[in-house]
């Protein structure tokens, strides 16, 4: 944790990446610095910052304030920090965490991000895509910001599932304000993690600075509705520039929302999935609970749906069979979609997912 001195004192991260792959420990640097002054090109300015680094009074106020308020900082040697991330072209040089930090070297991680101003198309796609991942012990990740994020990261606790949140600000900056609750919370069953400094208040240009962490602790992301210049095609641009995995909801071609997922398909950005089968397939990820030990957990209206739903119907054959009225069973059939077990199909058609 010594390394950070060097960020507080203002040491630029460049040299301080540098300092950190040439020595092991922070204390190794005075012991050889006149050599690493060549090496690392240092100039009378930068020994300068290294050595009050030493006497750094702010250090002790942060260290301090950590403890206190049970948050964790690791830096890019240390062996809890994600191989992943340290991959991409800009890796942070440190993390804020409170949490579960070993949720970072999991292997099967998938982002899911979207606009803030979420339809109930993407609601509902979003909805049975977490599911499927939860089903398959895939870990989250998200921005806690309001619309599809807030709901990925619900849905996941929801479902008794892993998620991490990406912040956009310092750790100990309370935002969005409307989420302080679902944080609380991720903080208690999953992870929140920041780069950026204590206090560091969010603004317009840390959000796509925080998307490349998003894409980089991920295998693949997923998109859903994202307008033209929305900051989710941000995340997936970045993630594609890494060599990641993108994957996209598509959407109405007539929703600006969804402008940006089909222009990601349609140019071959993303693939395109309609669940989240469609990713643990791509991966060849299981899922944990048997479909059997789902359906027993229906019971009246809904079983009887689920029973009859053998082969594709649409509304009038399935009345034919349960003894309801339309509105009755239009209602059953949208809660069997959003729990994940009825997929809506064009024409007015229904059939199983499980």
């Amino acid at each position: 944790m010594e390394w950070y001195r060097l960020k507080l004192i203002g040491l630029k991260s460049s040299k301080i990446r540098a300092l950190m792959n040439s020595c092991k420990r922070y204390r190794d640097i005075f012991t050889n610095l006149d050599e690493l002054k060549n090496l690392l090109n240092l100039n009378v300015d930068d020994t300068k910052l290294i050595i009050n680094s030493n006497s750094c009074e702010k250090y002790l106020e942060v260290i301090n304030y950590l403890d206190k308020n049970q948050i964790g900082l690791i830096h890019m040697n240390d062996y809890r920090y994600p191989n992943n991330l340290k991959n991409i072209t800009k890796p942070p040089l440190f993390l804020f965490y409170k949490g579960n930090i070993e949720l970072l070297s999991k292997e099967k991680i998938i982002s899911v991000v979207g606009t803030r101003k979420s339809t109930k198309y993407g609601e509902l796609g979003c909805q049975n895509i977490v599911k499927d991942l939860v089903d398959a012990e895939v870990i989250v990740v998200s921005g806690l910001a309001l619309g599809i994020d807030t709901l990925a990261h619900g849905e996941v606790l929801k479902r008794k599932g892993k998620t991490i949140a990406v912040l956009g600000c310092g750790i100990n900056i309370d935002y969005p304000r409307t989420n302080s609750k679902l944080r609380k919370e991720i903080e208690k069953n999953g992870l929140v993690i920041s780069e950026f400094p204590l206090g560091s208040e969010p603004t317009p240009e840390k959000f796509p600075i925080r998307n490349r962490i998003i894409a980089g602790i991920s295998k693949g992301t997923v998109i859903i509705e994202s307008s033209l210049k929305g900051g989710s095609l941000i995340t997936a641009n970045q993630a594609l520039e890494e060599g990641r995995d993108v994957f996209a909801v598509p959407g109405d071609i007539t929703n600006p929302f969804s402008q940006g997922c089909n222009e990601l398909i349609k140019s071959s950005g993303a693939k395109l999935i309609t669940s989240g089968e469609d990713i643990l397939k791509e991966y060849n990820w299981m899922k944990k609970r048997e479909s059997g030990e789902e359906i027993n957990k229906l019971t009246g209206i809904k079983l009887k749906i689920y029973s009859v739903l053998k082969t594709k119907m649409n509304l009038e054959e399935i009345k034919k069979e349960i003894v309801c009225n339309t509105s009755e069973l239009l209602s059953n059939l949208m809660e069997l979609e959003i729990e994940g077990y009825v997929q809506s199909l064009p024409a007015g058609h229904y059939r199983r997912r499980l």
